[in-house]
């Protein structure tokens, strides 16, 4: 007669292992499609947002920054 035993130790363990897996996949999936939609959702900046992001850090002078927001209001 064979070694019932030891094939019940692996399928007991597939039953327990398969579940987790399976679980731990579709938790990823909706994490990642969570993520996905909150970054795709955002909106892309403007050339005057930019411009002004520069100013408040001093990266640009008052001098540029006037003359960069003269040309883009031109446009």
């Amino acid at each position: 007669m064979p070694d019932i035993s030891g094939m019940m130790g692996v399928m007991m363990a597939m039953f327990l292992i398969v579940p987790v897996l399976i679980v731990a996949v579709i938790g990823a999936l909706i994490i990642w499609a969570l993520r996905d939609r909150r970054t795709g959702g955002e909106t892309a900046e403007t050339p005057l947002t930019i411009l002004q992001r520069r100013y408040a850090r001093g990266d640009i002078s008052t001098e540029e920054y006037e003359r960069m927001r003269a040309t883009l209001a031109k446009s």
